[in-house]
């Protein structure tokens, strides 16, 4: 089940959410594409998404399913947009800058990003982990002594999603947050797409065209 709200709205429910269940238990976000669609028969990576407290649209073609199934209100949320507001709605809400976990990407990306983010974002980035671990304890651990408000995991999809749920029974009360490839937008590595091509569904062109 898909969410049926446009970004402001969108933004405040995932913050709403995350303030409400903070220290409770996890609130995880996750964003379908057409790569979810593509996976739509794969079991495990089904079972992952439902475990989502909210899941939302990120792609034309999952907008124009949902709005062939009836839905009214709902805009797509790349995570390369709505991570910024998340962190700002969140800190507004707790009065305080949030405090970040970022996990994905090659050695040394995540800590890049970190850099940018304390530098554009009222946040406070408490660790930084490369997301090619072939033993996720030790990165467990530190993500179980560390106080954040949110955990941005950018493993890419479906592996995000599947990382997630085998790993939420172990993952701090906080608030999870897929995203992607946006450390690699964060730190400039990749550029985003014109607003003419963001607004009329073209973005994913701009991505091949940089990365075939």
């Amino acid at each position: 089940r898909l969410l049926d709200l446009d970004k402001v709205r969108l933004v405040a429910a995932i913050a709403d959410t995350a303030v409400a269940q903070h220290g409770v238990k996890p609130t995880v976000a996750f964003a379908c594409h057409v790569g979810g669609l593509n996976l739509r028969r794969d079991r495990a990576f089904v079972d992952a998404m439902q475990r989502a407290d909210l899941a939302y649209a990120d792609g034309v073609s999952v907008i124009a399913l949902m709005k062939l199934a009836g839905a009214r209100s709902v805009e797509r949320h790349p995570t390369t947009d709505l991570g910024w507001e998340t962190f700002a709605a969140l800190s507004e809400r707790l009065g305080r800058p949030v405090r970040v976990a970022l996990l994905g990407g090659p050695e040394g990306l995540a800590a890049r990003a970190g850099e940018v983010i304390e530098k554009e974002a009222d946040a406070e980035v408490v660790l930084a982990e490369h997301g090619y671990h072939s033993d996720w304890a030790p990165v467990l651990e530190r993500l179980g002594r560390t106080e954040y408000d949110v955990l941005v995991v950018g493993l890419g999809m479906p592996n995000e999603a599947l990382w997630t749920a085998r790993h939420l029974d172990q993952l701090p009360n906080a608030l999870v947050l897929t995203c992607g490839g946006w450390f690699g937008y964060i730190v400039g590595e990749e550029k985003r797409a014109p607003e003419w091509m963001r607004n009329s569904g073209l973005e994913w062109v701009a991505r091949i065209a940089q990365s075939p």
